[in-house]
């Protein structure tokens, strides 16, 4: 389908040239034409041809295109036969005027009002057009469109789906209106411009029973056709309104007919309707499309230039709300399990979801929970800690890990993502919004009170004399809280009890949000009946009272007809609109109300199901810096033993204990984790606890001299080989717990680099490692001449107050060119000064240099 919007830009010069050209231009153009008999346009007189008569009548006489073109010499392709599908005149009205007044310099105004790219139409001369007879909104907002098809949707019977009447009753249409309109389905459809819109909108009604249904299904293809380091395709997707996929998906070479059995994967799907979700990787969006035509479907169709194409419904390009399927990533696939969620939640996505499920029937795919047997859930430790020297990436493995446990990954996938399009600090932002994660620090005052509850004083209005006190709950205790209710929820069946006027409450409460802003939910179309919930409506007391049916006519239905028949129709006893019965004190009116009835308790379903699966079992996790700082024994008190995996909610030996303040019992569930960080180089804490020790899972973290993002070539000097010299010498001058991890080096990729990280980070460590003793700093430096030394003056040799042997340090002033010099830095590495050495890749001396002699 590439070029299907060729007809766009063709009848956007052909305008221009009659807007610059002028009146008799435009005539003089018209005479010129070939028309192949008397065109209808010249019946009333030459004088009354106007741009706007002119546009609308050739979009019915397309024969004589290549004639126009060449009379108005347009420079611009004539589009071809698969783009000529744009607003055309139908039946015999194909004008503006008649027999009546002239009125074409009141076409001539609105045609030029149309020509900017951003125009602004005179609400006047609109409403002056749309008096006239015989001239109705579809057919003037076709001519729009064909004059300026960026600007102008037609409000015709195409929109019928969306909540818009057709035939428009052209009295209540207003400028305002119109914009309205148009501002509403740009939001449905974001990033597509109007013409692609009204493309998509033509097509499925063009199809017999809609181009989209409840027959629809999604699936997702990749960008990258090879895996995820080949070149991203989503400009091609874009511009020939096509995806394809490659031939390592099919497991075949192209040009062969599709195997029945061998194929991994049916290219016959998807089918014309089904939606198609694009993404590059697995964290990115690239957009959503509806296939009208599957290439690789027809006999032999698996060649390099079969497409699968598809109309653009939004062409967002966005980071996703979370990861999509990860094997066979150039592959097509149903988007159900991950795919279809992490499109679904993101926000760029979601007026196009909302549109496909209200509007066309679209049922979203059924996902499948964490805990299926398809995607089993991934085993985290319930209790862990992080421990090593400083800087070796603690704090951000609490943040790689507390997504991965949420997420249920691998801690080594989302560490894969470090730096990548999907931001896992993002991720871990959001998380900790949602409340899923929190994040504090131990310290040597933190207490029980601080941690699960205690009793606090609050200030009144009038400051101190006002002073109250308040139980309030800690963050232990609010997490824990939290994730027990949700695994409460999560143990829910479809036999639980639940309310069904809290049900039918939130039901229009939802409807209200949705509809708001002249939007519309979508409820059956069967021929010429098509029915759509518009709005609520409020009784007397301000309460919503029911919900507002679009159609021919606007129609009420009654919220008490929900609230009775909704239990007998989740149970079945409820199968069609005929089981539906006028509300006793109503009139035998309401019987007409069944069809949409049973419609709008179907809805209802689809909401209460939706509530209902959002109450999955999800994971919680407190992460607890430098847990080592505080004093365990306080600050946990008599809930240590509650952290137990068997001593859990849901454990073998669950275990719950009386909290002293509140009286409440309180247990800590199976889906909270708990990830501390200690830092083993801190001498200012005392033994780590030996009751945390052993419900603690501990994980060394050391320092990584290899790690990818430490460079082995700063303007020639070699970090890795430089801290791995460093951390061998600190091992036998102190011991393995306080080497320097490799963090210090990230980012450091010159010399102003190193100079920063020595003097501002490495050198101080050094001093609070070896408490000022500048001799062992010397020593670690391999004395490459940051430290200075001073012999013992003459004046105090001799003299019993110090020793003639003894030396004075003296940290290298930081204003010394030393500091900035590769030859200090590779001397802690190599063992000598390598004057003169040329710095290479690697950070190696070339051959011949004087490194190379003795």
């Amino acid at each position: 389908m590439k070029g299907i919007y060729d007809w766009v830009p063709w009848f956007r010069e052909l305008s221009a040239k009659i807007a610059e050209g002028g009146e008799q231009y435009l005539i003089d153009r018209v005479k010129a034409v070939d028309w192949g008999k008397p065109p209808a346009l010249r019946k009333f007189g030459d004088d009354k041809i106007d741009p706007l008569s002119f546009l609308y009548f050739l979009s019915a006489h397309l024969n004589a295109i290549e004639s126009v073109h060449k009379t108005f010499e347009i420079e611009t392709d004539i589009p071809g036969p698969q783009a000529r599908v744009f607003p055309q005149a139908m039946g015999f009205k194909t004008l503006f005027f008649g027999e009546g007044p002239d009125r074409s310099q009141l076409f001539w105004r609105l045609f030029r009002q149309a020509q900017p790219d951003d125009p602004e139409l005179n609400a006047d001369d609109l409403r002056e057009a749309l008096d006239i007879k015989g001239i109705g909104v579809a057919m003037f907002t076709q001519a729009l469109c064909l004059t300026n098809a960026e600007a102008f949707l037609p409000i015709d019977g195409t929109l019928e789906p969306l909540g818009v009447r057709a035939p428009f009753p052209k009295e209540k249409f207003t400028l305002d209106e119109y914009r309205s309109i148009m501002s509403r389905m740009r939001r449905g459809f974001p990033g597509c411009r109007l013409y692609e819109i009204g493309r998509f909108l033509y097509e499925h009604g063009a199809c017999d029973g809609g181009l989209v249904s409840a027959d629809s299904r999604y699936f997702h293809i990749a960008t990258r056709l090879d895996g995820p380091k080949s070149p991203d395709y989503s400009s091609e997707f874009e511009r020939e309104n096509a995806v394809r996929t490659s031939g390592r998906a099919s497991a075949v070479p192209f040009g062969t007919p599709i195997p029945a059995k061998k194929n991994p994967y049916p290219l016959d799907r998807p089918n014309p309707g089904d939606v198609m979700l694009v993404r590059c990787g697995v964290t990115g969006g690239r957009g959503i499309g509806v296939v009208v035509q599957n290439d690789f479907a027809k006999p032999g169709g698996l060649t390099a230039e079969s497409r699968i194409h598809v109309l653009w419904i939004n062409k967002a390009h966005s980071e996703l709300a979370g990861r999509t399927e990860q094997t066979a990533m150039d592959r097509i696939g149903e988007s159900a399990k991950k795919t279809f969620p992490a499109f679904a939640n993101t926000v760029e996505y979601q007026p196009t979801f909302e549109i496909l499920r209200a509007s066309f029937g679209v049922p979203d795919p059924v996902t499948i929970n964490d805990s299926g047997s398809d995607d089993p859930p991934v085993d985290h430790a319930l209790n862990q800690i992080l421990y090593g020297p400083p800087g070796t990436g603690k704090t951000w493995n609490t943040v790689a890990r507390s997504v991965a446990i949420v997420d249920n990954r691998e801690v080594r996938e989302v560490e894969e993502d470090r730096g990548k399009f999907g931001s896992v600090k993002d991720r871990f932002d959001e998380l900790r919004d949602a409340g899923q994660i929190a994040m504090m620090t131990f310290h040597q005052n933190y207490a029980y009170e601080d941690f699960i509850e205690g009793i606090r004083p609050v200030l009144g209005e009038g400051g101190a004399e006002g002073v109250a006190y308040e139980l309030r709950r800690g963050i232990f205790r609010d997490m824990a809280d939290r994730a027990t209710e949700n695994l409460r929820r999560s143990e829910q069946t479809e036999g639980d009890s639940w309310d069904v006027q809290e049900v039918v409450r939130g039901f229009l409460n939802r409807i209200e949000e949705r509809t708001a802003g002249q939007g519309s939910i979508h409820l059956y179309r069967k021929g010429k009946v098509n029915l759509s919930i518009v709005g609520v409506y409020r009784g007397k007391s301000g309460e919503i009272a029911g919900v507002e049916i679009g159609g021919t006519t606007t129609q009420k239905l009654y919220r008490g007809v929900l609230e009775r028949d909704y239990p007998s129709f989740r149970t079945g006893a409820i199968t069609s609109y005929r089981d539906i019965k006028p509300v006793q004190e109503s009139t035998s009116s309401e019987f007409g109300q069944a069809t949409y009835a049973f419609e709008v308790l179907k809805k209802v379903k689809e909401y209460h199901d939706s509530d209902r699966e959002r109450k999955v079992q999800e994971r919680y996790v407190l992460i607890i810096d430098e847990i080592n700082r505080g004093n365990i024994a306080r600050i946990f008190g008599e809930l240590i033993t509650l952290l137990e995996e068997s001593r859990r909610i849901g454990g073998s030996d669950e275990t719950t204990v009386t909290l002293p303040y509140s009286g409440d019992e309180f247990g800590v569930p199976e889906n909270l984790h708990i990830i501390g960080t200690m830092n083993t180089a801190d001498r200012s804490i005392a033994l780590l606890d030996t009751a945390l020790r052993r419900r603690f899972e501990f994980v060394e973290m050391m320092p990584k001299p290899d790690h990818e993002e430490v460079s082995d070539n700063a303007d020639g000097v070699d970090c890795r080989r430089l801290l791995r010299a460093m951390n061998d010498r600190i091992r036998f001058l102190l011991d393995r717990e306080h080497q320097i991890g490799h963090t210090y080096f990230l980012g450091v990729d010159d010399i102003e680099g190193l100079k920063n990280a020595f003097q501002k980070r490495i050198l101080p460590l050094l001093q609070e490692y070896f408490y000022d003793n500048w001799a062992k700093i010397d020593v670690v430096l391999d004395g490459n001449g940051f430290i200075k030394t001073e012999e013992c003056p003459d004046e105090l040799k001799g003299q019993d107050l110090v020793d003639d042997d003894q030396e004075a340090y003296e940290v290298l002033s930081f204003d010394d060119p030393t500091w900035g010099e590769a030859d200090a830095y590779r001397q802690i590495y190599t063992g000598k000064a390598e004057k003169g050495a040329a710095p290479t890749e690697g950070g190696q001396p070339e051959e011949g240099t004087e490194a190379d002699d003795g």
